[in-house]
């Protein structure tokens, strides 16, 4: 939407985890050589936490793009499940064929995979993400899977990756035996306000842009997210949305916070501002009672926090709005369409039109809509 306005090649603050974005401040660095040296030292259990939004599932797929090619690496994503249901899940990602009908018969052949991986030098992996939602039962499961091994070494490797709630999880006297276990145990905290500020440049420049975010706009940010990548993601994406939508070239502090006030803070309750509530962040942080004057600025700025607002149900329509747009604009300049040559085969909408019409298309139509909608 905004990419060519700024001149990005894609989007640069997606919240899906993309390894290719993956910011290594000195934090990620560590916790990322703590799980290399588990799975290559073939240690015990290794643990790695971390608050919602760390960055810690971007960097379990960081680790997958560049596993060696004799480790065999398994990743469970689901784990909302019992002992009873764990086996058969690693079966399925393990890619274990048959029909098990007990509890016996799954394990017999799990072992029997690790045993055959391990007859052709494979170094089997399982990582866990979201291990914090895996019950007792299905700890205790996991650590018995870990007395497979030969004489000298474990013959699964485990990897549990999840909230700090993992580590209460850990501390109960039932699963000591598995605490007992874990050899590496790192946790992954949020990013001072160097490092956020390096993070958003990191991931433009990634994109291919730079310099759209001022100092205080960097500033603000870290203020608003405290330094959480997922928070960073969000807030930077809405910002260039709003940015693009005004004709900004330059995102500063009080465009930022303009954005924030406008959509009522974070949801994620009052933490993420430094414990102020979304209100208060409105009246004292955004928009300071000594900025307004008698000049009509308030006013101002309230009709923008409104346009803003209505912003995210413009987003929303978008698509469905541009084609019925381009298509009157299309038809005004009496420019017919022709059939498309093959099944699927659409050209560009652009073909169709004079050179001389096609930058003024992208530039107003964009316009058009977004005037209709929020005057």
């Amino acid at each position: 939407m905004y990419e060519e306005f700024y001149g990005l090649k894609e989007r640069p603050f997606s919240l899906t985890p993309d390894p290719d974005f993956l910011y290594l401040s000195p934090k990620h660095k560590l916790a990322r050589a703590y799980l290399e040296y588990g799975i290559n030292q073939r240690v015990g259990f290794v643990v790695l936490t971390g608050e919602v939004g760390t960055g810690k599932t971007t960097l379990i797929k960081s680790l997958l793009k560049t596993k060696e090619r004799n480790q065999r690496l398994g990743v469970l994503y689901q784990t909302s499940v019992g002992s009873e249901d764990l086996l058969e899940l690693l079966l399925r990602e393990f890619e274990v064929r048959g029909h098990f009908s007990n509890r016996a018969a799954r394990l017999s052949a799990f072992n029997h995979f690790l045993m055959t991986a391990y007859g052709r030098g494979e170094h089997v992996v399982l990582l866990v993400d979201e291990a914090q939602n895996l019950g007792t039962g299905a700890l205790e499961e996991l650590r018995l899977l870990s007395n497979l091994q030969t004489e000298k070494e474990p013959l699964l490797q485990i990897i549990l990756v999840g909230q700090p709630g993992l580590k209460d999880r850990l501390r109960d006297p039932i699963l000591r035996q598995l605490a007992q276990r874990v050899t590496v145990h790192y946790h992954l905290t949020p990013l001072n306000q160097e490092e956020t500020k390096e993070y958003v440049r990191f991931r433009l420049a990634r994109a291919g842009g730079s310099g759209i975010f001022t100092d205080s706009a960097l500033e603000k940010l870290y203020e608003y997210t405290q330094g959480v990548p997922r928070r960073l993601n969000a807030w930077c994406d809405l910002a260039l949305v709003a940015g693009f939508a005004e004709g900004r070239q330059e995102i500063d502090g009080e465009f930022i916070g303009t954005v924030f006030a406008a959509q009522g803070g974070s949801l994620e309750g009052p933490d993420d501002v430094g414990g102020q509530t979304a209100d208060e962040v409105g009246t004292s942080t955004l928009v300071p009672e000594t900025r307004f004057s008698d000049n009509g600025l308030e006013a101002r700025i309230i009709d923008l926090s409104g346009r803003l607002t209505r912003l995210e149900g413009l987003v929303l329509e978008m698509n469905s709005q541009l084609i019925p747009v381009l298509t009157k604009v299309l038809s005004e300049l009496a420019t017919p369409i022709p059939e498309p040559s093959a099944k699927g085969d659409t050209p560009a909408l652009e073909e169709f039109l004079p050179p001389e019409n096609t930058p003024r298309l992208k530039k107003w139509s964009w316009l058009r809509i977004w005037r209709q909608k929020v005057t």
